[in-house]
């Protein structure tokens, strides 16, 4: 059976819902209901002053007891009753309501108010249950136990609103790549009709086979992105219900009925702060790519299609962030899909742009493409200085860039070492001898 207020499914075997927690608040309305529309039938409530089974008009906040006109009359006139606050049940207002419902909430055994939380039994109790039943329990006053109870379901309520707030941010992005792949498959259709264009029976018969491939693409990226759409949403209403479910309960500011549903709240709600596993979805990109129509020989164009997602793509190495003047750095771009997995497609395209932070200048950076899902990127600066690593795939940044990269300057003792080697090798052909003075600069 589904909760219709907080979509939380519960076990009903052989469909007896006698077990299931009652909402106390809604029963004591409809209490209300029933002695204000009483007809003096046998089932109907009676009035708190006699046995008569009227329909009862007036309620006494003081006696918490409904009353019928006649004896709501004789409640007035009484002068030990006069300073009772009297009430036509007609003109209730939502103050008036909650008012009965805590009100309402009497111990049963002693017939007494409750006005005692205690906190090892969990319970609300009368005076007379504190002395006689939990006389060394720790107890504390009914406001008190409120107040605790209150404010450990908000903290439940704003683990579930994070991660609802984690979850809409996630819907939002996928519907931006949503749009971003169906702007690619719009594209690629173009692109098709174009090539068609150029040719009669032969390329129309190859649109068709390209255009239906595309729509069988398209078409089972939409329903893979339906049903993980279809799957947030309900979680989402899940956790909607939920929390209002949880504020409305605040809000009436009734402890016996937090406690009534304490455990069942609880638990709904730390099913709802558990993060909801990001569903794996890949977005493909797709281009199509025309050939020379000089010769018909072959299909007119070719049909790409890439899984990599750049926001996931990684780049490593240690040339990434720091170099040697004169000297070649190098890093790795591994580009990887939606299962982080290293994929690979011909439109990949990687483009590398290493920039000087204080010159503005820019160094010439070869990618070599190795066929695998990895690209070899290889450069050198001739000064030593702060630059900027920018990496695109396919136009959008992958993680992590822009990069710090630090060219250190060469040092001295580096330049000796070059210097004492080549004059080596000088005198070995040519011997004699040499005084090499060499300083260092610090």
């Amino acid at each position: 059976m589904s909760c219709s207020k907080c979509r939380q499914i519960t076990e009903c075997p052989s469909n007896n819902i006698s077990n299931l927690p009652s909402n106390l608040f809604y029963k004591q309305m409809v209490d209300i209901v029933e002695a204000y529309s009483g007809q003096g039938q046998e089932d109907s409530p009676h009035c708190g002053n006699c046995d008569e089974r009227k329909s009862l008009k007036f309620y006494c906040a003081d006696c918490n007891q409904f009353l019928y006109e006649d004896c709501a009359g004789g409640h007035r006139k009484w002068k030990v009753l006069s300073s009772h606050r009297l009430k036509e049940i007609g003109n209730f207002e939502s103050s008036d309501v909650q008012d009965y419902s805590r009100k309402a909430n009497a111990c049963k055994q002693h017939k007494d108010e409750f006005r005692i939380f205690c906190e090892e039994c969990k319970t609300c109790i009368c005076r007379d249950c504190a002395i006689l039943d939990h006389e060394d329990h720790k107890k504390t006053s009914l406001e008190k136990g409120l107040e605790k109870k209150k404010s450990e379901i908000e903290v439940k309520i704003k683990e579930v609103q994070v991660n609802g707030s984690r979850l809409r941010k996630h819907k939002e992005y996928l519907e931006k790549r949503r749009l971003k792949v169906n702007n690619c498959f719009e594209k690629a259709t173009k692109e098709v009709q174009e090539a068609a264009e150029c040719c009669i029976d032969f390329i129309r018969r190859h649109k068709e086979s390209v255009i239906e491939r595309l729509m069988k693409q398209k078409e089972s990226f939409e329903a893979e992105f339906v049903n993980q759409m279809t799957s947030l949403d309900g979680k989402l209403t899940e956790i909607d219900s939920s929390l209002e479910f949880g504020k409305d309960m605040l809000f009436r500011s009734n402890l016996p009925e937090i406690l009534n549903v304490e455990e069942m709240l609880e638990n709904r709600l730390r099913e709802l702060t558990v993060p909801l596993a990001e569903p794996i979805l890949n977005f493909p990109e797709v281009k199509y790519t025309r050939n020379d129509m000089s010769s018909l020989t072959d299909a007119p164009g070719k049909l790409h299609m890439s899984n990599t997602e750049p926001s996931l793509t990684v780049a490593e190495g240690q040339g990434l962030t720091e170099a040697i003047q004169g000297e070649y750095g190098t890093f790795t771009i591994i580009t990887k899909d939606a299962k982080n997995q290293t994929s690979y497609s011909e439109i990949d395209k990687c483009d590398v742009t290493i920039s000087s932070l204080k010159t503005r200048r820019t160094l010439k950076a070869n990618v070599t493409d190795s066929k695998n899902g990895q690209y070899l990127v290889k450069y050198k600066s001739g000064v030593g200085d702060d630059f900027k690593v920018s990496i695109l795939v396919r136009g959008e940044a992958i993680t992590g860039s822009p990069f710090n990269l630090i060219v250190t300057e060469r040092t001295a003792s580096g330049l000796a070492g070059i210097i004492i080697f080549v004059l080596t090798l000088f005198y070995m052909v040519q011997p004699g001898s040499y005084f090499i003075y060499i300083t260092e600069k610090s």
